[in-house]
């Protein structure tokens, strides 16, 4: 299973913090398991996450005004969580998609794009 980052790209933030995302993110997946943590490399804190999809626990990572990372799932079952992170941003929020198969290929994720663009994109990534 591929590792997803829905990115900030170089030079760009969000303005979503760690603590709005984590109440967003309880919201949309009640029993979320949250907690927070530190990379070891760049010591940036963020917010790592567990939550059910297709009845199996999914992990991810949220750090924040960058990236969210999702693992664990088939990139296409992530599609509609992606769908709904896109709208916790500002449409105009640049954001590309990245496989941790294929770091070099970065898409551009269209402004507020539905589930099966997403899938279609993805789906796109992996085949480079």
């Amino acid at each position: 299973m591929d590792g997803i980052f829905v990115a900030a790209p170089p030079g760009a933030a969000w303005q979503l913090s760690r603590d709005e995302f984590q109440a967003h993110l309880r919201q949309r997946f009640p029993q979320a398991r949250c907690y927070e943590k530190q990379e070891p490399i760049t010591r940036q804190d963020y917010l790592g996450f567990y939550v059910e999809l297709d009845n199996t626990e999914r992990h991810g990572s949220y750090f924040e005004h960058r990236n969210l990372v999702l693992e664990d799932a088939l990139p296409g079952e992530w599609a509609d969580t992606i769908a709904w992170f896109l709208g916790l941003l500002p449409a105009d929020a640049p954001v590309v998609a990245v496989l941790e198969s294929n770091p070099e290929t970065m898409a551009p994720v269209p402004a507020r794009a539905d589930t099966q663009t997403i899938r279609d994109l993805l789906d796109a990534l992996a085949e480079d």
